[in-house]
């Protein structure tokens, strides 16, 4: 597929169907990016859902305090029963899914 020279400056240009699409989609008040020094106007899209990822990373917790307390009362009450198997079965699934990506 040839893709001609006017088709690159729309492109470029920010005038055609991309640049409509992308008003549609993204919000007006994209977070601007300071350690890069660059202004929000002149962060690209995928620079501009960077740091709206990133600011909702932020939100939340390290850990889920209440699923670790429910399993520390249930490991201590002794209702926490895990076989040797499932663990080596959780542990060759993490290997495969660590090799996929």
């Amino acid at each position: 597929m040839k893709i001609s020279i006017s088709e690159c400056n729309k492109a470029a240009s920010g005038t055609g169907e991309s640049a409509r699409a992308q008003e549609k989609i993204l919000p007006k008040d994209m977070p601007s990016r300071k350690s890069k020094g660059k202004p929000a106007a002149h962060l690209t899209p995928l620079e501009q859902g960077i740091l709206t990822a990133e600011e909702a990373l932020k939100q939340i917790p390290d850990t889920r305090d209440e699923l670790v307390e429910e399993l520390r009362s249930r490991i201590e009450s002794g209702e926490y029963n895990v076989s040797g198997e499932d663990v080596a079965d959780m542990m060759m699934r993490r290997r495969a899914a660590d090799r996929i990506r």
